[in-house]
């Protein structure tokens, strides 16, 4: 009973089918000519809704280009047409084409500027669309438009009424599912993570380069199918159906509908289509109004109606399943994991930020299976080697090798493949994943992302989803949290954050493990459960490097320390030998800090 409660409640794509289905057989049940064109302006809206979802909801990228966009598959469409081409098939490919290039010169800037500076530059692509078309007058009828656009085929035969109603549901529908896909798959996962931190992206074995260009690109396709519908729709393609109160009220929709959902799409168009753009008087306001709207729904719901409605189907299954769970929970035993630690080492590492020498000459070996912590004062280099170790940032001078295999100098989503994990000391966790999908986006950087066998639902797609849930449903259980599984991760306090990131990272079963200041901020209880974590890691073979000011927690778990001082290290050895090296005690611990630990105080 269970079982059948979560797949009615869950499996949303069926019940979304069967939602199309109705709605395409809506003209044969009596719906007049008018509605049938609004129903079919809601499928062009939802499109265009769909295409800034991908791009802005999900990966973060503000790319607003898609009224550029949608122009262009608009009078790719037109000009086609009027040239004999009346095939709607031929039209898509082409507008699919434009789409993507279009998509790609709006976004390149993106991958140079910050959000807002694209968003700006997205913008400007719209203003261009009435200069474009007067220089091509000759093929887009200038400012007059191109009237007389009416009557598609499809393999011949002519495409009118109820048919053409069909073609537009049916294209709308196929664009959803493909989409809904995407966004379930290691791909979607990457995109959510990118939108919270680029790093972080990087960290867990994704390109960003990559994954910000082919957000732009894949988000302006549905841009231009929509053109294609929109032209044989009404007939008639001018300058004045694309501008930046289009855009606005795009926006706008998006936001309302829930701009990092799915499904959110078609509820924001339709609230678009049957609500403003019904009465001709709002377009004198409609910039102010969608102006007032977007700062409201920003402050009041951000997560727009499909966030509420994610919100009131979560509460209820935990009604209905918290006990089932609960009696499955108790009594479990930790599961057993296999982490194929190796050896790290790093000779002579240099680094300076102008002129200032962050690290000078750093020395460091890591065994497999062994705990290796790095304290020191604020300053002393320890992130910075972090960084450098994990591929964030560059060496100007020394190596890191990885089992023997050099490491210097490479991206840090190539050194995260090689089997490098490792957590950040703020927290970097998407608020809006579940517990479980934050922590099996830790085995994002094992595998391909399988962009194309997601899409077509392939075997392979199924079986690498089914051993992610596998290994992050172990490595929960591992740290004792399989509990909070279905939690989502932005509800969690600061410390089981910490321990979070450090269970992401463990389901990735790295090679060698960078720890940044994990036990800040936590209580006793956290520190204990922390402890367990990293000795458990350490017990599976795991390799672990500590970054950790909390001096007694490190001497406790440690078997090895090096203590840096100015962007060297100054004594390395057993924990004791370092506690009692006198240039440590002078630089770090100090006097008094000596007789607080050997008295049990610290």
């Amino acid at each position: 009973m269970t079982a059948r409660l979560r797949s009615v409640l869950l499996d949303t794509p069926l019940f979304v089918f069967v939602g199309f289905v109705v709605v395409a057989a809506l003209p044969y049940l009596g719906l007049d000519f008018y509605w049938q064109r609004q129903v079919m302006l809601i499928a062009v809206y939802t499109l265009l809704c769909s295409g800034l979802n991908l791009s802005f909801g999900y990966a973060g990228e503000l790319a607003l280009g898609q009224v550029a966009v949608f122009a262009s598959g608009a009078y790719a469409a037109a000009i086609l047409f009027n040239h004999g081409h009346t095939d709607i098939l031929l039209a898509f490919a082409v507008a699919t084409v434009l789409a993507g290039v279009a998509g790609l010169v709006s976004g390149v800037p993106g991958l140079r500027l910050s959000h807002w500076s694209l968003a700006l530059v997205s913008f400007f692509f719209v203003l261009l669309i009435p200069s474009l078309v007067t220089i091509l007058k000759e093929y887009t009828g200038g400012n007059a438009g191109l009237p007389g656009v009416l009557g598609p085929t499809l393999f011949g035969r002519p495409l009118f009424g109820k048919e053409f109603y069909l073609v537009a549901i049916a294209v709308t529908l196929l664009w959803m599912l493909v989409m809904r896909n995407m966004v379930v798959s290691r791909f979607g996962a990457f995109l959510r993570v990118m939108a919270e931190s680029p790093t972080l992206a990087e960290s867990l074995g994704g390109s960003v380069y990559l994954l910000r260009v082919q957000a732009y690109v894949i988000g302006a396709l549905p841009a231009g199918i929509a053109g294609v519908l929109f032209t044989y729709m009404t007939g008639f393609i001018s300058p004045t159906a694309f501008t930046l109160t289009l855009l606005i009220a795009l926006l706008a929709a998006t936001v309302l509908g829930g701009a990092d959902s799915v499904w959110g799409a078609p509820v924001g168009a339709a609230i678009l289509v049957l609500g403003p753009l019904q009465a001709a008087s709002f377009q004198k306001y409609s910039t102010a109004v969608y102006g007032a709207f977007l700062i409201f729904v920003g402050v009041a719901f951000s997560m727009g109606l499909a966030g509420l409605a994610r919100i009131l189907r979560r509460r209820l299954l935990e009604r209905r399943l918290a006990a089932p769970a609960a009696a499955a929970e108790g009594g479990a035993e930790p599961a057993a994991l296999s982490i194929p630690g190796q050896r790290l080492e790093v000779t002579g590492v240099a680094k300076a930020f102008a002129g200032l020498k962050a690290l000078n000459g750093v020395d460091l070996v890591v065994e497999p299976g062994t705990i290796t912590a790095i304290i020191g004062a604020n300053g002393a280099g320890k992130t910075t080697l972090l960084n450098l170790i994990s591929g964030v940032l560059r060496a100007d001078e020394g190596t890191v090798t990885l089992a023997g295999r050099q490491i210097t100098g490479l991206r840090a989503h190539r050194v995260s493949r090689l089997g490098v994990g490792r957590t950040f000391q703020t927290p970097l966790i998407p608020p809006r994943m579940t517990v479980l999908e934050v922590v099996e986006s830790g085995r994002l950087r094992d595998g391909e992302v399988g962009l194309l066998k997601a899409i077509v639902r392939l075997p392979a797609h199924y079986r690498v989803r089914r051993q992610d849930r596998e290994a992050a449903l172990a490595a929960l259980s591992f740290a004792g949290l399989g509990h909070l599984a279905d939690q989502p991760a932005g509800s969690l306090p600061l410390g089981t954050r910490r321990l979070l990131e450090v269970v992401r990272a463990v389901a990735g079963k790295p090679h060698v493990l960078l720890l940044d200041e994990p036990a800040a901020g936590l209580d006793d209880d956290g520190l204990r459960e922390l402890e367990m974590l990293m000795r458990r890691t350490r017990e599976a073979g795991g390799t672990v490097v500590l970054v950790e000011h909390n001096v007694p927690f490190v001497m406790d778990v440690a078997d090895q320390v090096f203590a840096m001082e100015l962007g060297r290290v100054i004594a390395s050895g057993p924990p004791e030998a370092v506690r009692r090296d006198q240039r440590v005690i002078d630089s770090y611990l100090g006097r008094r800090g000596q007789v607080a630990e050997e008295s049990g105080v610290a």
